[in-house]
């Protein structure tokens, strides 16, 4: 990773989702996150993820990841909570810190809108890339989800 490379957010917008659709993970990866493109139509038909924000992770203006994320959880408008329901690095750019650079920003934009003082994730606890990425920034497993995701939280 460069020292001057620049990482930073940004809408997902129709100059971008071409790049963000066209990102992958690494085959290991393919049973616990969905495809970009499927998790963008989900929240645009699902009365649940309506309400979702979308961004791009852009190094020195190439998208390199995404991430999906919602005030509140399913179906209830949480003024006091966050939830990301994604976030994935492009598998070319994994292991070259630009994931917890984009975590970083990520969370200094949700605590921006002045909303929440806290922000879950869910993960399969068999996903160990994303258990060590998500403790090594601070959160903290705090129980599991009906469907087996392990719920880990960080206050902001």
């Amino acid at each position: 990773m460069s020292t001057k490379m620049l990482v930073k957010l940004a809408e997902v917008v129709r100059d971008n989702f071409n790049d963000v659709i066209e990102l992958e993970i690494k085959e290991e990866q393919k049973k616990y996150i969905e495809s970009n493109v499927y998790t963008i139509a989900e929240s645009t038909v699902s009365k649940y993820f309506h309400l979702t924000h979308h961004r791009a992770v852009c190094v020195d203006e190439k998208v390199v990841g995404f991430v999906q994320y919602q005030f509140g959880e399913i179906g209830e408008l949480d003024e006091h909570e966050c939830t990301i329901w994604r976030f994935m690095i492009d598998r070319r750019h994994q292991n070259t810190g630009i994931g917890k650079i984009a975590m970083g920003l990520l969370l200094k934009e949700i605590k921006a809108h002045d909303r929440c003082n806290l922000v879950d994730v869910y993960y399969d606890p068999k996903n160990k890339p994303a258990k060590k990425l998500y403790a090594r920034l601070g959160f903290k497993e705090n129980g599991v989800r009906e469907d087996g995701n392990v719920i880990a939280e960080i206050m902001l």
